[in-house]
């Protein structure tokens, strides 16, 4: 399990590192397909699927998250670490206009996600799936920051 993390933040680390804005995933389909594959390790393990199920739940999975990975989730962070004093009412218009973007399309691939998840798994796992992308997140989130202080 500690392996699997490891793997994870590395990969995803290494992942956010290379991802400059003028950047695309696109670019390093290698380094993808490995975080990709650290993160569905994680997700079997914290639903604790059986291998037929997982079988069913891994294309599914892909299709979902190949769609969130073209939301650029950095907008809907933005907001909260701007400052709004150095903001115009029209520069920070376009930024809730952007978050708001962001968000929406996000909760329409949930929405359309959720129906498709939930012919493979029970409801239950998942919001355990949603908790276990949520940890896997803050876990990347402490990892870099832990390394900029280390630098």
């Amino acid at each position: 399990m500690k392996n699997i993390v490891s793997t994870l933040f590395f990969a995803l680390s290494l992942m956010l590192s290379l991802n400059a804005k003028s950047q695309s995933l696109d670019r390093f389909p290698l380094l993808r397909e490995r975080i990709i594959q650290a993160k569905l390790r994680e997700i079997k393990v914290s639903l604790k699927m059986d291998q037929e199920t997982f079988e069913q739940f891994r294309p599914v999975y892909l299709k979902y998250e190949r769609e969130v990975s073209r939301i650029d989730l950095r907008k809907m962070a933005g907001l909260m670490k701007i400052n709004t004093d150095s903001l115009s009412a029209d520069q920070a218009d376009q930024l809730i206009v952007d978050q708001l973007v962001c968000a929406r399309r996000l909760i329409n691939i949930r929405e359309k996600y959720y129906k498709e998840f939930k012919t493979v798994i029970k409801p239950q796992q998942i919001i355990k799936l949603y908790q276990t992308e949520g940890n896997i997140r803050k876990k990347v989130m402490a990892e870099l920051k832990k390394r900029q202080i280390n630098r």
